[in-house]
C-alpha cells in the first residue's frame, strides 16, 4: 500500500506538552507547499513556500496569523492582489476590520475606493465617509451626499456645504 505520509514528508511532533506540525513538499529546501505551526504554546513557526500556511506565512498564497503574499488570508495580512483579515493591506482588494488598499472594504476602510463604517478614500461610501466623491450619513469631501454634508458641492438633509456657508456668512456683512 502506498504511504502518503512518507512521500509528503509530514511530521507531527508531540513532546513536553507542545505540539508542532511541520509539512513541506516536495522538499524542505524548496517547498511548494509549506505548513509549519506550533499548535498551542510553542514558539511561532515561519512557513515559506508557494503555498504557505503557518503562524507566520510567506508565499504566493499565504494564510496564517501573520501572512504576506500575492493572495493573503489571516489575522494580519499583506497581499499584493488580495488581503483578507482583521487588519488587511493590499495593492488590490483588501477586506477586514481595518482594510487598506486600492479597493478597501471593512469597518475602517482606507483606499482609492473605500466602503465601510468609516470610509476614507477618493471614492468613499460609509456611515462616516471622507474623500473626494463621498456618500454617507456624515459625508465630508469635495462632492458630498449624505444626511450631514460637509464639502464644496453636494446635497444633504443638513447641508453644511461650502457655498451655503459662504452665503450665510454674506448675510451678516
Amino acid at each position: 500500500m502506498f504511504e502518503w505520509r512518507r512521500l509528503l514528508r509530514f511530521n507531527r511532533y508531540i513532546g513536553n506538552g507542545q505540539e508542532e506540525i511541520d509539512y513541506q513538499w516536495p522538499t524542505a529546501k524548496l517547498p511548494f507547499i509549506s505548513i509549519r505551526t506550533s499548535v498551542g504554546k510553542g514558539k511561532p513557526k515561519v512557513a515559506i513556500g508557494i503555498i504557505a500556511l503557518g503562524d507566520v506565512a510567506i508565499g504566493l498564497v499565504a494564510g496564517g496569523a501573520v501572512s504576506v503574499g500575492i493572495i493573503s488570508v489571516g489575522a494580519v495580512t499583506v497581499g499584493w492582489l488580495l488581503a483578507l483579515g482583521a487588519v488587511a493591506m493590499s495593492g488590490g482588494l483588501s477586506a477586514g476590520a481595518v482594510a487598506i488598499g486600492e479597493l478597501a472594504i471593512g469597518a475602517v476602510a482606507i483606499g482609492q475606493s473605500a466602503v465601510g463604517a468609516v470610509a476614507i478614500g477618493q471614492n468613499a461610501l460609509g456611515a462616516v465617509a471622507i474623500g473626494e466623491h463621498v456618500l454617507g450619513a456624515v459625508a465630508i469631501g469635495e462632492r458630498v451626499y449624505g444626511i450631514v454634508a460637509i464639502g464644496e458641492h453636494g446635497f444633504g438633509l443638513v447641508p453644511i456645504v461650502g457655498d451655503f456657508i459662504r452665503w450665510v456668512a454674506g448675510l451678516f456683512r
